[in-house]
C-alpha cells in the first residue's frame, strides 16, 4: 500500500492539473466553476488569451436572461433555459449580482402573426413558463410606446451582468485562471492527457483538456487535433442606447 500511494503521488504531480480548460467566458469559468463544485479538490486550470475574463461575447451582448419560450416544450433546450434562467437569477441574487426580472412583451402588429403568437401561448405553458395576453389597450398599459393588435407577456425574461457574472464564477470556482495565456499548441496523447503551449512559451499540462474558446473553438480543436468539419466565421452586431426626446 506504501509504494502505490507513492506512485498515485508520482503520476499526479506530473500535471499542472487534473482539468485543463481553454476560454474564459461565462462556458469555461462555468465549466470550471462545476467541476469544483462536482469533485472537490480537482485541480482545474483556466487558460483565457485576453487580460482578463468575458472579453468577449460573453460580455459584449445584450444582458438578456432568456426564457425559453421559443423551444420545443419537452426538448433539451426548452428544458435548459428554463432552468438555468431560474438558476441565473439564483446566482445573481447570492453574490448581488446587477439583474431584474423585467419580463418581455411579444407583440402582433399584423393579423398574420397572431396564429404564431398563440402557438407561442401554449408552447410557453407547455414549458411552465408564465405566460399573460394582453389586448391593444393592455400592450400601451405595459410599454406606452408600443401598438399591437395583441402581445403576451413573458414574466420570467430578465437582463443581468454576464461580464460580473463570469467573474464571479472564476472568483468561486477556486480554479487557476490565467489571463493573457495564448494557447498556440497542443500535443494531446492517449493515456497521457495533453500539454498546451501559450505564447510565452508557457507549458501547462493537464489530465483532461476542455475546449471552452467560443468562436473560436473551431481553432482550437484542430490544434488538438480533431477536425470539427466546420469553420466558424464570426460577425458583428450592434447595441444603441435610446435617449426618450424631451417635449
Amino acid at each position: 500500500m506504501h509504494y502505490r500511494s507513492r506512485e498515485v503521488v508520482q503520476v499526479r504531480s506530473a500535471y499542472d492539473c487534473d482539468v485543463l480548460v481553454i476560454g474564459g467566458g461565462i462556458v469555461g469559468l462555468s465549466t470550471a466553476y462545476a467541476v469544483t463544485r462536482a469533485a472537490p479538490g480537482t485541480r482545474v486550470t483556466v487558460l483565457e488569451k485576453e487580460q482578463g475574463p468575458a472579453r468577449h461575447q460573453t460580455g459584449r451582448n445584450s444582458g438578456v436572461i432568456h426564457s425559453g419560450v421559443y423551444y420545443r416544450p419537452g426538448s433539451l433546450k426548452a428544458r435548459y433555459a428554463v432552468r438555468g434562467a431560474a438558476e441565473m437569477v439564483k446566482f445573481c441574487a447570492e453574490y448581488d449580482i446587477p439583474h431584474a426580472v423585467t419580463g418581455k412583451l411579444i407583440v402582433a402588429t399584423e393579423k398574420a402573426e397572431l396564429p404564431r403568437l398563440h402557438a407561442l401561448v401554449q408552447r410557453g405553458r407547455e414549458n411552465g413558463i408564465p405566460v399573460r395576453e394582453l389586448g391593444p389597450a393592455q400592450i400601451i398599459e405595459a410599454e406606452p410606446e408600443v401598438r399591437g393588435l395583441a402581445a403576451i407577456h413573458v414574466g420570467t425574461t430578465g437582463v443581468c451582468d454576464y461580464g460580473a457574472v463570469a467573474r464571479q464564477l472564476g472568483e468561486a470556482s477556486g480554479a487557476d485562471i490565467r489571463y493573457g495565456a495564448d494557447v498556440v499548441r497542443i500535443d494531446r496523447r492517449p493515456d497521457l492527457g495533453a500539454a498546451v503551449r501559450t505564447a510565452d512559451g508557457t507549458i501547462v499540462r493537464g489530465r483532461v483538456l476542455v475546449n471552452c474558446a467560443g468562436l473560436h473553438c473551431d481553432e482550437t480543436a484542430r490544434l488538438a487535433g480533431d477536425d470539427p468539419e466546420m469553420r466558424i466565421v464570426p460577425f458583428r452586431g450592434e447595441y444603441f442606447t435610446l435617449a426618450r426626446p424631451e417635449l
